[in-house]
């Protein structure tokens, strides 16, 4: 029995041993890897066209045969390679695949996918049936095997899965078109999916299974919808777990892994979907709203799944060529030479079947918004490479015994020599024919921008270089040699690496800007002994004037302009390409901005996801202004809303109504804020990298123009928002400060860590109390003041026409305006231009535009847009009048409520001033100089008013003005008679007597009242486009202002708190703010 008991013991532990062997190998294959790498970017420094992957698969293919072929086989590396090469296919899909899946899923750009998707689904859905149908014709109509449909789709399917991730590679480092690696990335993503519902389905069937049509579209529709479906809701519940974690680094990485395991085995084997599809689902999902993700554990989340990603790709394709290897080897029985050429005949299908598919599928393709040249269409084509999920489908079906082992031998040779070929020709050319096609440049655009970017980084190298050398402390230094470690040097590598010509251009520059041959600026408001100025290289001279940037810092214009050469083309289409290349890094510098915001706590995680998701679109179509217009849709009342509003009368659904409002207006704030802010980070684009404007001076003028407008559309709907909202504003402002002090106090914790003040416990203990309050104001419920209720502010109580009135009379037109109100969304029309008017709008709340063929008027809280047409009865609306950019809050003013206004002698008064307000404006404003504003403050200020008294005579001198705006009046002049019918405006030319009766409504003032409110500087933002010329207006809410260059988006320290710039750079107002001195801070608007 011991005996018995000893030997067990002996084999267990030989097992034991020899399973140990694994990790010899392995780490073995893994360190050659490293030195591989190491020996083509250092030593051979990239000239080999490999890609690391296939360098590993070679390795792991020659390590294979060399060991296959070794008769004396007992030592522990062999037996190692032995046990990886006949690895169960199931265990690589259980253990690589999840995460390979859902890290291309989670850690792709979203934003980039989701404008590919339509095409990336006609790839991966048609494309893949197309592919496997004419692999499937070849292998049943050219390979002598009589092979059935059922093997041959089957076959198809499994050489349908494209593994393209070289050419991917190639295509981001080359700059070639972003859209077309999104593409292939796409396509990728998803057509392992339905190759694996395919191969799947069809395996069923060959192995036994019902293979009825019901049962196979039954099987379709479960794998396609089911697998999306399960990992979409699973993507929903990991967000809203992961937001509810903050700053946890090891909890949240080990989360994703986890997830991406758990996830895949029970969509493959408790619910017998698509575990592929329910990974991608939900690795998208999460992938936009990405910021579920804490700022903290960003960056090391994304170095955690490249390390892994990294290690992975190692193993597998390691183990792959292991695999290659033995199944040429191992098939030697049953393939015979002629295979070798089917092999190959079959490559040179699959690549006319890539062809005919793009053909077929170009014209939808172009249709879903994605443009394709005919260059990109080759890439396309000799991008179907075939990798780890080929072998990983064909290794499932090597191993099943109830498939004939000839069958089995065919499929794992075929398919190995496909991955072989395709990764070895396909993936080491693919660098040639990115160069061949020109791709490898990027865009002649992009090229013209880069170039004034390397002028840059070499001017501020030179002038820093220029000051050490005037600097006694670096009088030893060998300036020589230092040369080898300046731009110019660098230069020179990165054309002969990218076989480009930048070093030539720039010295080109340097020469055409010599003082005998530099051009001056087209801004002559510049000295000329700074026009003239230049900048020479290290090589022309020894000392340098100082920074042109720096000693041009306080010059009381806001952009320099260098004297480098002037890139101008008259080409329309270049001009435009050069537009949008310019809009595009200006929308890439917004969304860094955004993220900054977000790690100083400026703005929320939800907030973030929609500044996000809003600028990417927008970089799609190159447009600040769908930037906004994106930004605007999430102003609208939702559904529920407006459903809730309807039903206002029940005081439940009134409290939860007014509670959702409020957090509606709360983000509406937060966002026109973050947008607004942003403007920071544009203006120092243009101060602190001057040379774009000499790409082309004046499309750059106009981006600028056009970034500075849609800024102060902001300005205008947070300064309404301000005024309108005042305790919503108010608890933002509140939270928004308390957001940057707890930053502050993070800072000084750090700072006294680093100095030794605080030991190590204390300094964590401390840091995490401030991070769970950061955490509590970002998640937490909006505190309110002190007896104070979360919902919006009476808009009866904002009306100043109601405020003379007393309480019971307030209570009595309350009642009577309540049935009125109403909530416009933005963009909505309240009233088209030349329309019959029965119903006139007095707005709350909110910015209405009134278009006209002249320039646009803003009206605002007090307002009552329409109200001169429906007084007259016989004009029609002047012009369009719409919702600007945030919601509108109105009152309904139909003629018997005007009339009952217009009766009361306590607002009678006020209403005729803004009925004659709309009259003058709409008919006489060519007659006056004044805005609509210093009209205003004339009616209420300055006028005379004369309202139904009878048989009153008034006598005006010269240059007075009267306006008729009802009833009649009789005119004497010159022993004449005449007799006025509203409407009247008349310019007084000689002394004149006017008599008035009962019917008679009549304003009358002097020239002299016209200059004085012409000149009034009450209002400083006018909504004229004349204002978009004047400088931008400065924020008035707190606002970070740190150097915004220090800040690396998703690349921060892993430290609990990033220590900020520096810490004078915080500016905080108070966030209820006084409109007390008209320099610093902006008053309204619009008195209107």
């Amino acid at each position: 029995m011991d005996i018995e008991t000893n030997s067990t013991n002996h084999d267990n532990h030989e097992n034991e041993s020899k399973s140990s062997t694994v990790i010899l190998f392995l780490s073995f294959a893994i360190l050659l890897a490293c030195m591989c790498k190491i020996i083509f970017s250092r030593i051979l420094r990239n000239k080999i066209p490999l890609p690391f992957t296939i360098v590993v698969l070679i390795l792991g293919f020659i390590i294979g045969i060399i060991v296959t072929e070794v008769k004396n086989r007992h030592n522990d590396f062999f037996f190692g390679e032995s046990q990886l090469s006949q690895i169960d296919p199931h265990l690589i899909y259980y253990i690589f695949l999840p995460l390979l899946i859902f890290d291309s899923s989670f850690n792709g750009h979203f934003h980039i996918i989701k404008q590919q998707l339509l095409s990336a689904i006609l790839m991966a859905g048609p494309g893949v049936f197309i592919s496997t149908i004419i692999i499937a014709i070849c292998a049943i109509y050219i390979f002598p095997y009589n092979w059935s449909w059922l093997f041959g789709i089957l076959f198809g399917s499994i050489l349908s899965a494209t593994d393209p991730v070289a050419v991917v590679a190639l295509l981001h480092d080359s700059g070639a078109s972003r859209s077309l690696a999104s593409l292939i990335d796409s396509e990728s993503l998803l057509n392992d999916g339905s190759a694996f519902v395919l191969f799947l389905i069809f395996h069923n069937i060959i192995i036994g299974e019902d293979h009825s049509a019901k049962n196979i579209i039954v099987n379709i529709v479960k794998y396609s919808i089911g697998g999306p479906a399960f990992g979409l809701a699973c993507g929903i519940i990991s967000v809203i777990i992961l937001n509810r974690i903050n700053n946890e680094l090891e909890v949240e990485i080990t989360f994703t892994f986890g997830l991406a395991y758990l996830v895949f085995y029970v969509a493959d084997v408790e619910l017998g979907v698509s575990a592929v599809l329910a990974l991608v689902a939900m690795g998208l999902y999460m992938s936009k709203y990405k910021y579920c993700i804490s700022n903290n554990v960003q960056s090391s989340m994304a170095s955690a799944w490249r390390l892994i990603t990294y290690f992975i790709n190692i193993l597998i394709f390691t183990i792959t060529g292991l695999i290659l290897a033995r199944s040429f080897i191992g098939t030697a029985t049953t393939i015979r030479a002629r295979d070798f050429g089917f092999s190959i005949v079959l490559y040179i299908m699959i690549h006319i079947g890539r062809i005919l598919t793009v053909a077929i599928l170009y014209p939808l393709i172009k249709c879903s918004g994605v443009h394709l040249s005919w260059k990109d269409c080759i890439i396309l084509v000799w991008s179907g490479l075939r990798g780890s999920m080929a072998l990983i489908l064909v290794l499932i079906v090597s191993l099943d015994a109830s498939i004939d082992i000839v069958i089995r031998d065919r499929f794992l040779f075929h398919v190995s020599m496909i991955v072989l070929l395709t990764l070895v020709i396909n993936g080491t050319s693919s660098k040639f024919l990115v160069k061949i096609l020109g791709l490898h440049h990027g865009t002649k655009e992009s090229e013209t921008v880069l170039l004034q970017a390397l002028e840059h980084m070499r001017r501020q190298t030179s002038w820093k270089l220029s000051t050490m050398k005037r600097d006694d402390k670096f009088a030893s230094v060998d300036w020589q040699m230092l040369n080898q470690y300046l731009p110019d040097k660098l230069l020179e590598e990165l054309d002969q690496e990218n076989n480009t010509n930048f070093h030539q251009q720039l010295s080109r520059m340097t020469h055409e800007n010599s003082p005998t041959s530099t051009r001056r600026s087209s801004r002559q408001s510049i000295s000329a002994d700074f026009e003239l100025q230049t900048i020479p290289t290290i090589y022309q001279t020894n000392s340098m004037p100082s920074s042109p940037i720096a000693q041009h810092k306080f010059s009381r214009h806001s952009d320099t302009i260098l004297p480098v050469i002037d890139i101008r083309s008259n080409d329309d289409k270049h001009n435009q390409n050069i537009r949008n290349a310019l809009i595009t890094r200006f929308l890439t510098a917004m969304s860094i901005d955004y993220e900054k915001q977000w790690y100083l706590g400026m703005v929320r995680r939800s907030t973030l996801n929609i500044l996000i998701k809003s600028v990417e679109e927008a970089k799609q179509k190159n447009s600040f202004q769908l930037h906004w217009q994106l930004i605007i849709k999430h102003f609208r009342l939702t559904i529920l809303h407006q459903f809730l509003i309807k039903f206002n009368y029940f005081n439940f659904i009134n409290r939860w109504t007014n509670q959702l409002l409020f957090d509606h207006i709360y983000r509406t704030i937060e966002l026109t804020l973050g947008f607004h802010s942003a403007k920071t980070r544009l203006d120092n684009i243009r101060s602190q990298f001057p040379e774009l404007s000499n790409i082309n001076g004046t499309i750059m003028n106009e981006v600028c123009e056009e970034v500075k407008m849609y800024q102060i559309l902001a300005m205008h709907v947070i300064l309404d928002l301000q005024q309108s909202y005042p305790l919503c504003w108010t608890i933002q402002m509140t939270r928004r400060c308390a957001q940057m002090l707890l930053k502050y106090e993070s800072i000084a914790i750090i700072q006294l860590y680093e100095t030794g003040m605080l030991e190590e416990n204390e300094y964590s203990h401390i840091l995490e109390l401030i991070e769970n309050k950061l955490f509590t104001l970002e998640y937490g419920r909006i505190q309110m003041p002190e007896n104070k209720k979360k919902m919006l502010e009476d808009p009866f109580g904002l009306i100043s026409y109601f405020e003379p009135l007393s309480s019971v009379e307030k209570t009595q037109w309350k009642v009577l305006m309540t049935p009125k109100h109403k909530w416009f969304q933005p963009g909505s029309v309240l009233l088209e231009k030349h329309q019959r008017v029965s119903i006139a709008y007095l707005i709350v709340r909110g910015v209405v535009q009134c278009k006209d063929d002249t320039i646009p008027t803003y009206y605002k809280c007090g307002s009552i847009v329409g109200i001169d047409a429906l007084f007259s009865e016989k004009s029609l609306s002047y012009g369009t009048y719409t919702a600007n950019a945030g919601l509108v809050e109105t009152y309904l003013i139909d003629s018997v409520l005007l009339n009952l206004l217009l009766s009361d002698e306590k607002m009678s008064c006020s209403i005729y001033n803004e009925i004659a307000l709309h009259m003058l404006m709409n008919n006489y404003r060519k007659s006056f100089n004044l805005t609509h504003s210093q009209l205003n403050m004339l009616l209420n200020e300055k006028v005379s008013f004369y309202k139904n008294q009878s048989n009153l005579t008034i006598d005006l001198e010269t240059n007075q003005r009267l306006f008729l705006l009802s009833g009649t009046m009789t005119r004497y002049s010159n022993e004449q008679e005449n007799i006025f019918d509203s409407m009247q405006f008349i310019v007084i030319d000689s002394p004149t007597t006017f008599k008035l009766n009962s019917t008679s409504i009549v304003y009358t003032w002097t020239q002299e009242d016209e200059i004085y409110c012409s000149n009034a500087k009450k209002f400083k933002i006018d909504f004229t486009n004349e204002n978009f010329q004047n400088d931008p207006i400065e924020p008035f809410y707190p606002l970070y202002l740190g150097e915004s260059t220090e800040f690396s988006p998703r690349r921060h320290s892993s430290l609990i708190t990033r220590p900020i710039e520096n810490l004078s750079n915080f500016q905080l107002i108070p966030s209820e703010i006084g409109i007390q001195s008209e320099e610093n801070v902006p008053t309204e608007f619009s008195q209107l």
